[in-house]
């Protein structure tokens, strides 16, 4: 019995609406029972007002359903599965005023009859009827029958998107009530036929949504959909068809529009239009979207008398040409969206403006995505009211569009062109006006000395410039505009002294081009002796000694480099203290060199093969031509190769060191790269620990 009770009190709970989310007002009671997992309609109290019970699981709507809430004004039962709905059973809420059953795919417009049913007695004012067909099939046809219910009512908008909805019956439009003004029509199949006449009985539309026609289903969704609508049973109704037989008319068609019509929109819905011969009359008609179609040319005139028309989007819509008669009417438009097509040579060829001519009261120009390679100076010269013009993405490599009686011009938008500067005209133009912004950002901008006055213009009005700091140049890599007074004053001084520079070069070579090379060669002559010994060693041409250590391991710690005269001081004082006593590797010419080598190839390799080179620098040292190539390559191989001198030690003798030293040692002194052999022989012991040192170092 516990479990009973338990089970029948949730139950009660679940259908008394006691799960869903209640809001009170000063005037309405809200309940939102959206996805709770309903099965129907739960009781509630007479005084709901607002009713959210969209996506649930109901699959049936029974005369009874709403019986308990008299007071209901807004319904939305969208998305719940219903494929089922008793005749009338909204005509009793008399008080409802919005009602939104869209998305049940399986009701089709053959639920519309019972759906609408005494919809009169009720204060409707919005029906939203989107996606009550599948999403997949053949074109639906909306006959009389399906909303004749709804003629009498005094709806104010009406929204049958996403329906596969083809065709009209002739008289449906007709039929719909008269204080009509939002209808939705986007997202189906419409194709064109006789309803399009009807449009003008609907006397009171503002709004007619008519985009995105023949958009597929998602995939791949679509591909195992099973969803069944309903079809008609009961109505009977022979589809009519009416078949025009096709002639060449010498006049021009009137498209009809309701008369009170501000808003039409058309993207996205494949409309394939060429060179178009036809009126419009449309006296309420404001705003008119036709992006991403099929406007192929404009040849032809639209002629637009009357017309009250603000924005006009014809973006997108691979339109290849704008006849200067094209467009007639058009002094009371805003805003024009011409981007995304091709009518650059047409825009080029209007030398007198006669495309724009009738765009007095022009505020916003998107001509972007054209392609063009130049604009005519007089092409804007009736639009004075223009505030944005947007020229971007386009081949434009000189701007001399007249913008000067343009004052309430806010932003020009030149960017990702081929410009490299502004002309004379331009610059003025533009700092003339105090709230004018420029975008040159993608373009080569020239970072010349030739333009140099039109960098200097730019940083004296940055403020009139847009992303400056993301301006580049077409050659200059030096120049950069996030700094751009750093750069400017480069380009300064490298432009003011490149003549003199020239000039003294020239006479300089011409007269010391002799002395200057011989100097060269003298003062580097040890580094191009190692350099052409080291590109023979590349190429082979060296003969083959030890092998060559890497920089990371060498064979021996130190080479020797001595005079014949200290031959025994290397032997009785080198090889014992270093060698014997220190464990150090020596590299000895009179006892380590290879046999059969030529003296240079030894002595090269005797250097690249030691982590030191060790100078006994004594007087016949230093005026030994072999001793002097050894210290001079030993030098050039520790600052090319080890990248310091520290790679040679030199051990400088009493008879050096006491007369002052040497002009060929002074560099090597300089640097702290020697050490002095003592003159006390109690000084010895340290001497050659400190050598050791060094070497180990």
């Amino acid at each position: 019995m516990l479990f009973i009770w338990i089970f029948v009190t949730g139950f009660l709970h679940l259908i008394n609406g006691d799960n869903c989310r209640w809001t009170h007002t000063n005037t309405d009671v809200m309940v939102d029972c959206s996805g709770k997992g309903l099965t129907s309609i739960p009781l509630l109290n007479q005084s709901v007002t607002y009713l959210d019970i969209s996506r649930n699981d109901i699959k049936a709507l029974t005369g009874s359903s709403f019986d308990s809430l008299p007071e209901l004004r807004f319904l939305d039962i969208s998305y719940c599965k219903l494929r089922d709905v008793d005749k009338g059973v909204f005509g009793e809420l008399y008080n409802l005023q919005y009602l939104n059953i869209s998305y049940n795919r399986e009701l089709g417009f053959a639920s519309l009859p019972n759906i609408t049913f005494n919809l009169n007695q009720t204060k409707i004012a919005s029906l939203d009827l989107n996606g009550i067909n599948c999403a997949t099939g053949i074109g639906a046809l909306i006959k009389l029958p399906h909303l004749t219910n709804i003629q009498m009512t005094s709806l104010k908008k009406l929204s049958l998107a996403s329906n596969r909805l083809e065709l009209f019956e002739p008289g449906v439009i007709s039929a719909l009530p008269k204080t009509l003004q939002i209808l939705r029509l986007d997202k189906n199949k419409l194709t064109s036929g006789a309803y399009v006449l009807e449009y003008p009985t609907l006397s009171n539309l503002k709004i007619l949504n008519m985009s995105y026609q023949f958009h597929p289903p998602k995939y791949p969704q679509s591909l195992i959909d099973s969803c069944h609508e309903k079809v008609d049973e009961d109505i009977k109704c022979d589809t009519v068809t009416h078949k025009l037989a096709y002639k060449e008319f010498s006049f021009n068609w009137s498209m009809p529009f309701p008369p009170k019509l501000e808003t039409l929109y058309a993207q996205s819905s494949r409309l394939l239009i060429k060179d178009p011969k036809f009126s419009i009359h449309a006296p309420s008609l404001k705003h008119v979207f036709l992006q991403d179609n099929f406007l192929l040319s404009l040849g032809e005139p639209v002629l637009a008398k009357g017309n009250r028309l603000e924005s006009l989007d014809i973006s997108n819509n691979f339109c290849s040409h704008l006849s200067r008669r094209s467009i007639h009417g058009g002094e009371h438009l805003k805003s024009l969206n011409f981007s995304h097509n091709d009518i650059s040579q047409d825009l080029e060829e209007d030398k007198e403006g006669e495309i724009f001519k009738t765009f007095i009261r022009l505020e916003v120009l998107d001509i972007s995505f054209n392609k063009i390679s130049s604009l005519p100076r007089l092409l804007l010269r009736n639009s004075s009211n223009l505030m944005y013009i947007n020229a971007s993405n386009n081949r434009i490599s000189s701007w001399i569009v007249n913008i000067s009686h343009m004052p309430n011009l806010t932003f020009l938008d030149l960017s990702e062109n081929k410009l490299s500067t502004l002309n004379i005209n331009t610059r003025w133009e533009i700092q003339r006006s105090i709230n004018m912004t420029v975008d040159l950002s993608g373009n080569a901008l020239a970072c010349t000395c030739e333009n140099q006055e039109f960098l200097y213009w730019i940083q004296k009005n940055k403020y009139h410039f847009q992303n400056i700091e993301h301006y580049t140049c077409n050659t200059n890599d030096l120049f950069h505009f996030k700094s751009l007074d750093a750069s400017l004053s480069k380009l300064q001084k490298r432009c003011t002294s490149y003549l003199g520079w020239y000039i003294g070069c020239a006479v300089a070579v011409a007269v010391s081009f002799s002395c200057i090379i011989g100097f060269i060669l003298v003062k580097n002559k040890w580094k191009i002796r190692y350099m052409v010994y080291k590109t023979k060693q590349k190429l082979g041409l060296t003969a083959k000694g030890r092998h060559t250590s890497t920089c990371l391991q060498y064979e021996y710690d130190a080479f020797i480099s001595y005079s014949g005269h200290e031959l025994m001081f290397v032997l009785k004082e080198v090889i014992p203290r270093l060698e014997v006593n220190k464990n150090l590797k020596l590299l000895i010419k009179d006892r380590d060199a290879l046999p059969g080598i030529p003296k240079v190839d030894n002595i090269m390799s005797s250097l690249q093969e030691s982590k030191r080179t060790i100078c006994i620098v004594s007087k016949k040292y230093l005026e030994s031509k072999w001793r002097d190539y050894e210290l001079n390559m030993a030098k050039v191989e520790g600052i090319k190769d080890r990248g310091t001198l520290d790679y040679v030690i030199l051990v400088l003798l009493p008879e050096v060191y006491n007369g002052g030293y040497p002009h060929k040692i002074i560099d090597l002194v300089r640097k702290d790269c020697y050490i002095e052999y003592p003159m006390e022989s109690c000084a010895y012991d340290d001497f050659w620990d400190r050598l050791a040192r060094m070497i180990e170092d």
